[in-house]
């Protein structure tokens, strides 16, 4: 289903800023790490221009280890209802170990069918089939495949980048894998090589 496919392998961080005093100070390098979406449910930014509606996510809660409070390998991004959903539960499992098309599938009906036990968690912790979720994921579906047929230009603008990536290159602060700049999605975007969806 074009925009819901899970990675096929774990998710490997491209990044590896460190140093900063609160875990908001990461939403910038999670954006980009994520592909401006969220982890759990794949909604995306630009589906949805308010930004306060993404999260960034605990994976292990504050709550059970303050010292992963800022830790940017404990950080995730995710849409508020995904995020508030979550809130303090465990069992969720790691994007960066785990990958999610090996859980999850998505039925033509919007509806996720859990495929093992990661799976089984990711939808009932994350609620992902819930009424509300479902009804609205049923409609960005019949949405995005109106548009792809009526309006080619348009579905690549809802398939594509946000317009305000990121120029990680700028960021003062320390980082573990500073080789992951270059590859940020603005210079890509410079580079001319960004797609246009994805």
């Amino acid at each position: 289903m074009q925009g819901f496919e899970y990675p096929t392998k774990p998710h490997v961080r491209r990044h590896g800023p460190s140093g900063y005093k609160t875990y908001e100070s990461y939403r910038k390098w999670l954006r980009d790490e994520f592909l401006f979406r969220c982890v759990y449910c794949l909604h995306r930014e630009r589906w949805d221009t308010r930004g306060a509606t993404f999260h960034v996510d605990h994976l292990i809660p504050v709550s059970v280890d303050p010292l992963k409070k800022t830790d940017y390998s404990n950080l995730l991004y995710a849409c508020g209802t995904c995020n508030e959903a979550k809130n303090n539960l465990l069992g969720i499992p790691d994007p960066c170990t785990t990958a999610f098309a090996d859980c999850l599938r998505m039925r033509d009906d919007g509806q996720f069918v859990a495929l093992n036990r990661a799976g089984e968690a990711l939808v009932q912790i994350l609620r992902l089939n819930k009424r509300t979720s479902l009804d609205t994921r049923q409609r960005w579906i019949r949405a995005l495949g109106a548009i792809r047929e009526a309006d080619p230009e348009l579905y690549r603008e809802y398939m594509g980048f946000p317009d305000d990536l990121p120029d990680l290159r700028k960021k003062k602060v320390q980082n573990s894998k500073p080789e992951g700049l270059k590859d940020c999605y603005f210079a890509r975007r410079e580079r001319g090589e960004l797609p246009t969806e994805y």
